[in-house]
């Protein structure tokens, strides 16, 4: 079945544009995809992402942020989910997790990686 232009799940950016879309640095995606919390679909040794993979990113994100779970933590925590077993809306407050995944909040710079003018 074909997927529409419309679907969260159609691989369309790629991740220059995934990680500034999501907050992050790319090399955040790439680590995200070598431990398996998100993984993009591959054309021409691309990753593309989607909609969904970055909503998910930004749930990766207020875990390890604001709930201080680890990478492991995080991996058992969206495994019960996608298991039908909880809910990660349901573990903390819904509002909360809304305004992160929704807003997002800017990964800081660090001094090393920051330019100056």
């Amino acid at each position: 079945m074909p997927i529409s232009l419309r679907d969260p799940r159609r691989p369309r950016y790629i991740i220059s544009i995934a990680a500034e879309l999501a907050s992050v640095h790319p090399r955040t995606l790439r680590i995200y995809d070598e431990e398996g919390l998100v993984c993009p679909q591959r054309r021409n040794n691309l990753r593309l992402y989607s909609e969904a993979d970055i909503q998910r990113v930004r749930i990766i994100r207020f875990l390890t942020r604001r709930q201080g779970v680890n990478l492991a933590g995080v991996k058992v925590i969206l495994q019960l989910e996608a298991d039908g077993k909880i809910r990660v809306y349901d573990l903390f407050e819904a509002g909360d997790v809304e305004r992160y995944v929704e807003d997002g909040e800017p990964e800081p710079v660090s001094a090393s990686t920051r330019r100056e003018p």
